[in-house]
């Protein structure tokens, strides 16, 4: 029994890339699995938060209130990391950790719909837009990992240091009030995330065991919602200057 037990232990410690063909397959069905509720979820707070008026209150709030609450989700983000090993328990800090994120980008999908009404008569289509290119851009540089042979280790410390830059370049902005600066910034984030999307799709399929699907999830879905908040607010910004 114990010998058993030792072989399935053995199993599961090992990571992706060394598992069968079929293992692979089963390991990124739960991955992606597991992203997508999470990102159901995210919706969810979303909608609660716009329709119960607290994005509303976190708008008023101003700067601080952004502050405040961006610094709450990081320090969440390295909770859900603690967990992540942790059957079950990882998987109800990641839907309540999915809920709260909807609360964070509901201010920014609360300001899309306001100008989407305003400048082109459907609150949704800056939204559409933004989540468009997000799958796109994604579903692409996915893909593109599964099949190259690159090595983007290196990319390691580029990632976090253009991370600390892009955080902050964005404090700075808030009281710039540069729209070039936001801009500058938006895009910057765009390429960091894209590049995040790149290297840890590729840790994921190399150094995570087959086991641990969720950890994996947590990791792409933040590279997900990163993404789409900085393409969303690129494309506010065009919107707002063709207007």
């Amino acid at each position: 029994m114990e010998t058993n037990m030792a072989q399935m232990q053995n199993i599961y410690a090992r990571p992706v890339a060394q598992a069968s063909v079929n293992e692979r397959i089963e390991f990124l069905k739960r991955v992606y699995g597991w992203m997508t509720a999470a990102l159901l979820m995210t919706v969810i707070g979303a909608a609660i938060s716009i329709q119960s008026g607290i994005a509303l209150k976190m708008l008023s709030g101003g700067w601080v209130t952004t502050i405040i609450t961006f610094l709450v989700w990081i320090g969440l983000a390295h909770v859900l990391q603690k967990v992540r090993h942790k059957p079950m328990i990882n998987v109800l800090a990641f839907a309540g950790y999915a809920l709260f994120t909807g609360l964070v980008v509901s201010t920014l999908i609360m300001v899309a719909m306001l100008m989407g009404q305003a400048i082109a008569g459907d609150s949704m289509t800056y939204i559409y837009q933004a989540l468009g290119l997000t799958v796109a851009v994604f579903g692409g540089l996915t893909v593109y990992t599964f099949f190259t042979k690159r090595d983007f280790s290196f990319m390691r410390g580029m990632l976090i240091t253009g991370l600390i830059a892009l955080i902050v370049l964005g404090i700075m902005n808030m009281f710039i009030q540069s729209s070039i600066m936001a801009m500058g910034v938006s895009f910057l984030g765009v390429l960091i995330f894209s590049g995040f999307v790149l290297f840890d799709t590729q840790r994921i399929m190399k150094q995570y065991p087959v086991d641990e699907h969720v950890a994996g999830a947590m990791t792409l879905f933040l590279n997900f919602v990163l993404l789409f908040m900085h393409i969303l607010r690129l494309v506010l910004l065009f919107a707002g200057n063709r207007d």
